[in-house]
């Protein structure tokens, strides 16, 4: 398709273009609003002309169909839960044309505070950020679905107003239902440097040994672990090797932090970063975690009677007449010794 094609009612505005070698992307407008729209490279639907024979095709139409059938049900499940304008941004359409799947979104605004600008605001904000995107995250383990491509790009984060935030998690294309993953591995896509340890070592299983009831809501948590390192410190976990944090897990090796972690989220993170997903805690039990997490206010420097040191704050001690009286006098007194009487 090309820019000025007409796709299903949806006018396309620019030429696609690749993106992540699994799919193309472009824009497209429909009644006056405009939306973005994903082709699937795979699967290609087989039509009666294309090359390969009858059984060859009748099992691609098979999967075909449960490929089709996964993403509507999990795009319904998402919308008769939030609706449209909530934080899981789902498909608005999604269809096949000819040979070729697409998938259609409102366009929104991907302008998000970045993990280097979340870093850098104060503790308390960080919580209120972290605390904003389990709520999200919330919603969809409640469907039993597992992201299965957690990353700082597919989490939205917005400031609203002084110390509102919100976060809204997007692209749902590589999700799935708890302990059902895709069994086509190629299919699976993520980013790698936020995968899972059960993620990692299913998708590497080329003989089929590991039948993917490991791959739970957990994986979803370990992910949210390097992300949550990432707001708090600025960097992923640091590892004596610098390897992906599922394969210095894997390996046993000591996690540890490039910044001093307020109390209480240290302990959370190691326990996210978990390589047993069991060991890991549910993304309502890490909610609670962060909700009962205190800051502490910063001291004021002690009052030493006068200024405070480096805040010109004029601090007044209580007043004593008496006291201010005898130091009058006194001075009068001063003065009148310097004095002739007349």
């Amino acid at each position: 398709m090309k820019k000025g094609d007409i796709l299903n009612g949806y006018k396309i505005l620019e030429d696609f273009k690749v993106a992540g070698g699994m799919s193309k992307i472009s824009f497209a407008e429909r009644g006056g609003k405009e939306y973005f729209i994903k082709e699937f490279l795979s699967p290609k639907y087989p039509t009666p002309d294309s090359p390969g024979s009858e059984k060859i095709k009748v099992q691609k139409r098979k999967a075909c169909e449960e490929f089709e059938a996964h993403h509507r049900k999990i795009n319904k499940l998402i919308g008769d839960r939030t609706g449209s304008g909530g934080n899981l941004v789902y498909a608005v359409a999604f269809f096949r044309n000819d040979t070729s799947y697409y998938k259609v979104n409102e366009k929104i605004d991907t302008s998000g505070m970045s993990v280097e600008e979340i870093s850098r605001l104060p503790v308390e904000n960080i919580l209120i950020i972290a605390k904003s995107v389990c709520s999200s995250l919330n919603i969809l383990h409640d469907l039993n679905i597992v992201h299965g491509d957690l990353k700082p790009d597919n989490i939205l984060i917005k400031q609203t107003g002084e110390k509102i935030y919100t976060g809204k998690l997007i692209d749902f294309d590589d999700s799935y239902f708890s302990a059902n993953p895709p069994k086509d591995k190629e299919a699976i896509v993520g980013t790698p440097e936020y995968y899972s340890p059960e993620l990692a070592t299913y998708i590497m299983d080329e003989d089929g040994e590991i039948d993917g009831t490991s791959m739970t809501l957990a994986s979803d948590i370990f992910t949210f672990g390097i992300i949550l390192t990432e707001y708090f410190t600025g960097t992923k976990p640091v590892f004596r090797e610098e390897i992906p944090t599922w394969n210095a897990v894997n390996k046993g090796l000591e996690i540890s932090f490039t910044r001093k972690l307020p109390d209480g989220i240290e302990e959370l993170l190691r326990k996210m970063l978990s390589k047993n997903p069991s060991d890991r805690p549910d993304i309502k039990s890490i909610h609670l975690s962060l909700r009962c997490i205190k800051v502490a206010a910063p001291e004021l420097p002690k009052s030493d009677g006068g200024l405070l040191r480096g805040k010109g704050i004029g601090i007044a001690k209580p007043k004593d007449e008496k006291a201010e009286r005898i130091e009058r006098v006194k001075g009068s007194l001063k003065i009148g010794k310097g004095l002739k009487s007349e």
